[in-house]
């Protein structure tokens, strides 16, 4: 059972902190503590480490996300990641859970202290999930948001060729300022695999570094918006 709000202002009086509105600061984190995370109400539906996952991401301070095969799930449009989720069950009710929990996942996107950093392989954008429709309204979303002062979007084109970086997609949250206080997320067939202990934390270092080789050879954020005009026009040609 956590302090009741006299014994916390007890104890901030004890240490010293009488300043009224810092003490009002710790209260109002105090009884926001006691309230149910969102995505507690996920905890029968899906794994328990993607719960905590979720946990973990709305508490982010960066995102960097490296994207082989798909368009990243903060950036899928409601009928792409539909498609997407009904290739791997048919369970919908299952379904209807992941999209919710995607649309309030993406509400960081709005968050201008939270900064996204996205690549993406130029393959995604010809990828087609959705029927024609869902596809460019899918690419018009992505170009949008490459807009947006708190999301960087760069596309590794074709020509960039294959980088040891590109075995599979991966995801590194930074949950603080400290350099090591890092979560990581790799993409494989058969599941998303997080590495959270102290081990996970070097391997984060490591794909952090190759986040960055990635970066290099992708093009300039600027381009993005060309890039895919580039794929909408080849829509419009069908």
């Amino acid at each position: 059972m956590g302090l009741s709000t006299t014994d916390l202002k007890a104890l901030l009086l004890q240490y010293g902190i009488t300043d009224r509105d810092r003490v009002e600061s710790y209260v109002q984190l105090s009884k926001a503590g006691k309230q149910p995370a969102w995505w507690d109400e996920y905890r029968r539906y899906f794994r328990s480490e993607f719960v905590k996952f979720l946990g973990l991401e709305s508490s982010a301070v960066l995102v960097r996300q490296f994207q082989l095969l798909l368009v990243p799930g903060l950036l899928q449009v409601p009928a792409y990641s539909r498609s997407v989720m009904t290739k791997f069950t048919t369970d919908a009710e299952q379904v209807e859970r992941g999209l919710a929990a995607r649309a309030t996942r993406q509400r960081r996107l709005d968050d201008p202290e939270l900064q996204h950093f996205f690549v993406i392989d130029e393959s995604v954008l010809y990828r087609r999930i959705t029927d024609i429709d869902g596809w460019r309204a899918q690419l018009l979303h992505l170009k949008a948001v490459s807009g947006q002062v708190n999301a960087t979007i760069q596309i590794l084109p074709f020509k960039a060729g294959f980088m040891p970086g590109m075995r599979s997609s991966f995801q590194v949250l930074e949950l603080s300022d400290e350099l090591d206080d890092l979560f990581l997320t790799v993409e494989q067939p058969d599941g998303d695999v997080y590495y959270d202990d102290v081990a996970g934390a070097d391997k984060a270092a490591e794909f952090v570094k190759i986040f960055f080789q990635l970066e290099e050879a992708a093009l300039p954020p600027e381009e993005t918006p060309r890039v895919i005009d580039k794929a909408l026009a080849g829509l419009e040609e069908e």
